[in-house]
This record gives C-alpha cells, structure tokens and sequence, in this order.
C-alpha cells in the first residue's frame, strides 16, 4: 500500500506542475475566463486544487483539526497564478513531508472525522489519501478540458505518461 501511495503522490505532483506551467502560457484573461467545468475559471479551479490538498494533507499529518482544513478548502482563494505557485511550493513541501513520514502501520490506521453533516465516519489512512490524490487527478482534468478549448496544448498529464516517461526517483 504504501508504495502505491507514495508512487501516486510522486505522480499527482508531477501532473500538478505540469499543468502550473502550461497555466503560465495562458493570458490573464484566459486564467480567469468563465468556462471550467470545475470551480467557474481555470484559476479558481487551480486554487480549488491546492487548496484541497493543502486541507487534507494538514488533518492527515495532524497539524490542523478537520474542521479548520475544510475552512482552507471552501472558503480561502489563491486569485492569480502566482499566489497558486507560492502556495502550492508550500503544499508540495508539506506532502512530501507526509509521505516520507508514512510507514504501513500509519495507512493502515483509522482515522475518526466528523462530517459538515455531523455523520460520524472512521476509514483507514490509505482511503482518505487515495480520495485526495485522486481529487487531484480529477480536478486537473478538467482544467486540462478547459484549456484545450481554449485552442491551447495541455500537454499529457496521465498516469501512463508518467510511469512510462519520468524517472520517479527524481521527483
């Protein structure tokens, strides 16, 4: 488990910045266009995409209750590429961290949350970071489906690409 975890993360890092770099190619007016299926613009669904990380990856290594990670998730916004860059270097960071720290007896453990709803939920580890990552992978494909109709290349961000092209030991 954790060397899917670990190869899964390797990857929706590296699909993250590929995008954040085919992103800086677009006009202002592009990024912030109406128009993705995700969160309104290119931009807001960027924002949506780190921020969530950012969320999750904070509860999962225990320095932000549930209820303040969400707060990150639905209420902050990151409006220019450049504030989706800072942060997202911090995010990336905080992953990584993460990740280096997991050991199977830590993905295997329960974790007990609280939903918005109030439902009570306990699923081990390994679930909740497979939903985030997977969440990535998501929301990157539709910022990659708002780009291409913007008439630009997204460039190939699938997990097939990044196994058969990248040197995983390097990212």
């Amino acid at each position: 488990m954790l060397e899917l975890i670990r190869t899964y993360y390797a990857f929706n890092s590296w699909a993250t910045e590929q995008l954040l770099a085919k992103c800086s190619e677009l006009s202002e007016e592009e990024y912030n266009a109406p128009g993705c299926s995700g969160h309104g613009s290119i931009g807001e669904t960027l924002s949506h995409l780190v921020l969530v990380q950012q969320g999750w990856v904070a509860w999962f290594e225990g320095s932000m209750e549930m209820k303040d990670a969400v707060s990150i998730m639905v209420k902050e916004k990151l409006n220019t590429l450049t504030a989706v860059n800072e942060r997202w270097a911090l995010v990336k960071k905080l992953t990584n961290n993460l990740i280096n720290s997991l050991t199977e007896e830590k993905v295997t453990a329960v974790r007990h949350f609280t939903r918005m709803n109030g439902k009570e939920e306990s699923h081990p580890l390994w679930k909740l970071m497979m939903h985030t990552a997977n969440h990535g992978t998501h929301t990157r494909a539709q910022i990659v489906a708002a780009i291409r109709r913007l008439g630009h290349n997204p460039g190939n961000v699938d997990l097939l690409n990044f196994v058969l092209n990248v040197d995983t030991a390097n990212v």
